[in-house]
């Protein structure tokens, strides 16, 4: 839009930039400044070396779109072709826009609740306006008083400016204020569902341009289908080498943190904390929320700099007592780089106020520097057993441990309930997400998880199953403290892992194989023969953690696909058994060469069209492909649904 204008663009300090850019920054007539809180700071600062002025607009909303514009041509005053250029655009722009919002004339006069954050606020509120939807509450929490000031003039007087943003106070804003939608980030969007009201996301962390003309077009066209949506329906509450790269782009690692939360999810009323700076965590909270679309049970102490140098464990005592009085029996403190670095540790004084209150309390010490998602979720895992007391073996006939892993979707963890059930067996999973198929109510507190009372039960168990090779240490743990004997699936895909996952079940329950899963095998293996002449031969690449590959390349393998390439984040004890021509520690854009099939996560849609090849979503995080929560990826009707995905998705893209 600005090129068109007649603006020429030198430099973009933004999150795509790059280092040749901003060496040239310092040659530019005027700085643009969209989000004034973060970037007001360097305007100054080039103002003062270099003399280059700097205005401060926004880009959301035709009204802000022509001031913006306007304002930047008001610093080049002798140049009257570009005034020109500028009022054509903004003509020709808005009369376009006014046939292509003449489609959303039934927003007007809908009631918004507005939660985004600093400038964004008065921005959003602008663009709302140009809609002629009527903001009647909005949050200003994260606003100055400059931002505050112009939300003011922009709203009506009978306006909400409300500084409290917890989900019970935006549900009862909405109530009050007889709200149509809310307008607000992402971390809200799962309040919005569970309680059945419209939403549309705004934060940065989405895929979808809102600034601009055309983005204007793209949030009518979102709140309009929020709308529709809500009206028409009633919701009840209910050979291993590094990457040759000298850096890594496109990260396939995940932090370690987002692996420990995760798993945190699969304990009843546990509280995920995470003892570092409040910016630390919402990347990763808005990941887990954005790949499950559920609520996320995580919180911070919200650290800032003094109380890094001076010492933070005042905060941590604090927040550990709010965490309490909402009801947390289990909580993880998880020190993070900064606290790491520090050398803070959890003070036993703390340890010694919480025996009294029945609440548990286990330190998670996870440096963002050190290992991934896979790592961090182990670390949690084996934490929480350390929550097993030491007393006398009472084993209990027919109870088995399941130690479940993070490559396993929440409809995973249902079926392996249900295959154990058909035994006979009393499976305690660790940890249980299988409530974050949508089917627990929202809550700040981990809900329908594992209980605290059948963790210290699983002592007692006669055998463990361990799903997943990174957790294989766990098993012997178990062992050695209980004796209890334990065995390792590294994959639950495919004929053979599936006939040794079923006939160890057999042996423990002393029972016969049921019919149900001797007609799913019949059924697995006619969808294997039926799917051979389009998947036999096929070169597939990899890039996931090597708990995930371990669990699918078993099936590929057996469907006679050829495993070309994998990418893992990081080396693993046993990523050299992995059955591939190579194995490569890097990043997605270490995926190179020519294949008919990519497997990895959301993150890896541009690489595929890059290498021009289908890419099959697993892995951590899926949010592009709608569903994964309720995938079910093991035992024999999961390999199932695996092969129909893979012989569709090649069929759709041309690649039989």
């Amino acid at each position: 839009m600005l090129q068109k204008a007649g603006f020429r663009i030198l430099s973009r300090i933004t999150g795509n930039s790059r280092y040749r850019e901003i060496k040239w920054a310092h040659r530019a007539k005027l700085n643009v400044i969209v989000c004034s809180r973060a970037l007001v700071n360097i305007g100054i600062e080039m103002e003062k070396r270099y003399g280059i002025p700097f205005v401060e607009v926004s880009f959301f909303g035709k009204t802000e779109i022509a001031n913006a514009l306007r304002k930047m041509v008001s610093f080049f005053p002798k140049d009257r072709r570009l005034a020109e250029k500028v009022e054509k655009l903004i003509k020709h722009e808005e009369r376009k826009l006014q046939s292509q919002l003449s489609h959303y004339e039934s927003l007007k006069g809908k009631r918004v609740v507005l939660y985004t954050g600093g400038v964004k606020s008065w921005s959003m509120i602008s663009a709302l306006n140009d809609l002629g939807l009527d903001v009647v509450a909005v949050g200003i929490k994260k606003s100055t008083y400059e931002d505050e000031k112009r939300i003011r003039e922009l709203v009506s007087d009978n306006c909400i400016l409300f500084e409290d943003t917890s989900s019970a106070n935006i549900l009862k804003i909405m109530k009050e204020t007889k709200a149509d939608i809310l307008v607000a980030g992402g971390r809200n969007q799962y309040l919005a569902i569970k309680e059945g009201f419209p939403f549309v996301d705004v934060n940065q962390e989405r895929h979808r341009a809102y600034a601009g003309y055309r983005g204007l077009v793209n949030l009518a066209e979102d709140i309009s289908r929020a709308l529709s949506f809500y009206s028409s329906r009633e919701f009840s509450k209910l050979l291993i080498k590094r990457s040759e790269e000298d850096i890594f782009i496109d990260p396939l690692k995940n932090a370690p943190f987002i692996g420990a939360v995760m798993a945190l999810q699969g304990i009843e009323s546990a509280a995920p904390l995470l003892h570092t700076t409040q910016g630390c965590n919402f990347l990763g909270k808005v990941l887990l929320i954005k790949h499950f679309r559920e609520p996320i049970s995580m919180f911070s102490t919200k650290i800032f700099t003094e109380e890094v140098v001076m010492g933070g464990m005042e905060k941590l005592k604090s927040t550990i007592e709010n965490l309490r009085e909402k009801g947390a029996r289990l909580i993880a403190v998880i020190t993070g780089a900064i606290s790491h670095i520090k050398g803070e540790e959890i003070s036993e004084d703390i340890v010694n106020q919480l025996e009294d209150s029945g609440l548990k309390l286990i330190h998670i010490p996870l440096p963002d520097y050190r290992g991934s998602l896979q790592r961090g979720y182990k670390e949690a895992v084996e934490k929480i057993l350390g929550l097993i007391p030491s007393k006398e073996i009472m084993q209990k006939k027919g109870q088995i441990n399941i130690i479940a892993g993070h490559h396993l979707t929440p409809q995973d963890f249902s079926e392996i309930k249900e295959i154990s059930e058909l035994f006979g067996l009393k499976p305690i999973i660790l940890p249980e997400l299988s409530s974050l198929d949508g089917s627990s109510s929202f809550s700040g507190i981990a809900k329908g998880g594992v209980t605290l009372e059948d963790i210290e039960r699983m002592g007692d168990s006669e055998f463990t199953l361990v799903l997943g090779d990174s957790l294989s240490s766990l098993g012997k743990l178990l062992k050695e403290r209980f004796g209890i004997e334990y065995r390792v699936f590294r994959s639950l895909t495919g004929i053979r892992a599936n006939d040794e996952f079923v006939e160890t079940l057999s042996l423990i329950s002393g029972r016969k194989i049921p019919d149900k899963l001797q007609r799913d095998r019949k059924i697995l293996i006619d969808t294997m023969r039926d799917a051979q002449f389009f998947l036999t031969g096929k070169k597939v690449a990899l890039a996931l953690e090597s708990d995930n590959v371990f669990h699918l390349s078993n099936l590929l393998l057996d469907m006679g696909m050829q495993l070309k390439s994998v990418v893992l984040p990081e080396n693993t004890e046993n990523a050299e058994f992995i059955s591939a021509e190579e194995v490569i520690i890097g990043s997605l854009s270490s995926i190179k060469g020519k294949y008919d099939l990519l497997i990895s996560n959301s993150h890896a849609h541009r690489n595929a069209k890059r290498l021009r090849v289908p890419l099959y979503e697993m892995g951590f995080p899926v949010y592009k492909n709608f569903g994964y929560s309720q995938k079910l990826t093991i035992g024999y009707r999961g390999s199932i649904n695996i092969i129909c995905d893979l012989v569709n998705l090649l069929m759709k893209e041309g690649h039989l």
